[in-house]
């Protein structure tokens, strides 16, 4: 079981609840006519309240090191009892053991009040103990997300750049006899790509800007690969481009585009990149008038599951990915992220 210590404002709030507590059964007791007149039952009714509060207040913590889970609170409601029938006993006349010898229906109605009291008090440091043990399991589930969603995204990284990286030193090494001035872009597109992917993954923080960075590098080298076929424009203003983004949600989706979009296609094909802010949400669009949801064309939809899982991971509801088909052909992908106000 949880030990959990209660703060000063609980305490406090324990003291002003029992009070209450404590008069409305004085005034119960005197409409129906038990014990003595008002102002003793009340007497009675706070002694033994406040004192069975003050008992486990000071001893709940020792009591349960030794104690048996079930016994501890009896004790403690005994210890508290004891103490308030002896205030009540000064209070009244002086007497610390005047309801030990003389008022028997007193005793009997301070036992009633510690068992209710040790009922609400036991409930409440229960249901703190599980909201408690809930926030632990909560934090710690939240934690261990965070890790696997890294370990995702390092797995991810490991195997889209050697794949990536293979590709292009072959299509490099096709173009050094046919088309060196080709093969020397390409090589200097590539150098550019591995510095940008080098500085994200060593800084482990990427800004929009960062990301494009590696697009444009990335689309530099297809373009010489495709040639004509591949035509790109990146839209997205000088403001935006610090807005922090989760590394490896931007490129997938323009790979996609190129390499199940605009390569199967007969004829050139165009790619944009656009993005806008409102308030709270940054959108960014990945567009290709390619060959759109083609079920011939290549892929198995795996990049864009783990873009999915991972925004849910990362965001939760506040963040989604939004395919949509082209009238004219292609398709339009969306991010939309939550961004927080300055």
């Amino acid at each position: 079981m949880i030990s959990v210590s209660p703060s000063a404002r609980d305490i406090l709030r324990n003291y002003v609840l029992t009070t209450v507590f404590c008069l409305a059964i004085a005034v119960l007791l005197s409409v129906v006519g038990v014990g003595e007149d008002f102002p003793v039952t009340l007497v009675i009714s706070l002694s033994i309240g406040l004192s069975i509060n003050t008992a486990f207040v000071l001893l709940a913590n020792r009591m349960k090191a030794w104690a048996r889970w079930y016994l501890a609170p009896l004790l403690i409601t005994t210890v508290g009892l004891t103490c308030g029938l002896i205030l009540a006993g000064l209070f009244i006349r002086l007497d610390p053991w005047l309801f030990f010898s003389s008022n028997y229906s007193s005793v009997v109605a301070g036992i009633f009040f510690g068992v209710v009291g040790v009922l609400m008090f036991n409930t409440r440091e229960q249901l703190l103990q599980a909201r408690t043990a809930l926030a632990e399991a909560q934090a710690a589930s939240l934690q261990q997300d965070r890790r696997m969603l890294e370990t995702e995204l390092r797995l991810l990284q490991a195997q889209i750049e050697p794949h990536f990286l293979f590709n292009t030193l072959g299509n490099i090494a096709s173009l050094v006899h046919s088309n060196p001035d080709g093969a020397e872009a390409m090589l200097q597109n590539l150098a550019r790509l591995l510095r940008a992917s080098l500085r994200r993954t060593r800084d482990q923080l990427t800004t929009l800007g960062e990301e494009l960075d590696i697009v444009t590098a990335y689309l530099d080298i297809q373009s010489v690969r495709m040639g004509d076929r591949l035509g790109f424009s990146i839209d997205v203003p000088e403001s935006l481009r610090a807005l922090p983004l989760p590394p490896l949600l931007l490129q997938p989706l323009v790979e996609n585009a190129v390499l199940h979009g605009l390569d199967p296609k007969l004829g050139s094909g165009t790619l944009s990149i656009r993005a806008t802010r409102t308030d709270r949400q940054l959108r960014v669009q990945v567009t290709d008038d390619g060959v759109g949801f083609d079920s011939s064309a290549r892929g198995n939809g795996i990049g864009l599951r783990n873009i999915r899982e991972r925004l849910q991971g990362l965001y939760g509801e506040r963040a989604e990915l939004v395919l949509l088909a082209r009238p004219t052909g292609g398709i339009t992908a969306e991010l939309q992220l939550p961004v927080e106000t300055e």
